[in-house]
C-alpha cells in the first residue's frame, strides 16, 4: 500500500470520527482516538515523497478537502469543551457562594471615610 493510500484511509477514519456526534460521556475516549489518528497522519505525512501517480493525486485532492472539514469539526469540538469547562467553573463558583455566602463579599457597612482635613 502506498503512503498516499494509507494517508487517505487514516484521514477518512479521522473524518468519520469527528463528523459523528460525540456524547459527553464518551468524549475522553474520542479525544484519545483523535490524537492517535493525528499522530499516525503526522508520521505518514513525513513519509510522503513525489512523484505521484494520477490516482495518488486524486486521493491527495480528496485528503485536502477532508482536512478543511476535519479542521472545522475539531474547532467546534474545542468550543464545546470550552463551554463545558465554563459551565463547570460557574457551577463551582455558585456552589461555593451557596455554601458560604458571606465569604467573598467584603461588606463595608458602617464605615465612614472623611475627606476633610
Amino acid at each position: 500500500m502506498s503512503v498516499v493510500t494509507a494517508l487517505f484511509h487514516v484521514t477518512k477514519e479521522l473524518r468519520d470520527l469527528v463528523c459523528a456526534s460525540v456524547p459527553a460521556e464518551r468524549r475522553e475516549e474520542t479525544i484519545e482516538t483523535i490524537e492517535r489518528l493525528l499522530a499516525q497522519r503526522d508520521e505518514l505525512l513525513r513519509e510522503l515523497r513525489p512523484p505521484y501517480s494520477e490516482e495518488e493525486q486524486r486521493l491527495g485532492r480528496q485528503i485536502v478537502a477532508w482536512n478543511q472539514e476535519i479542521d472545522a469539526k475539531l474547532r467546534e469540538l474545542k468550543r464545546q469543551i470550552q463551554r463545558d469547562l465554563a459551565m463547570v467553573r460557574e457551577k463551582r463558583r455558585a456552589n461555593a457562594h451557596y455554601t458560604n455566602p458571606y465569604e467573598q463579599s467584603l461588606a463595608m457597612d458602617g464605615m465612614f471615610y472623611d475627606k476633610k482635613r
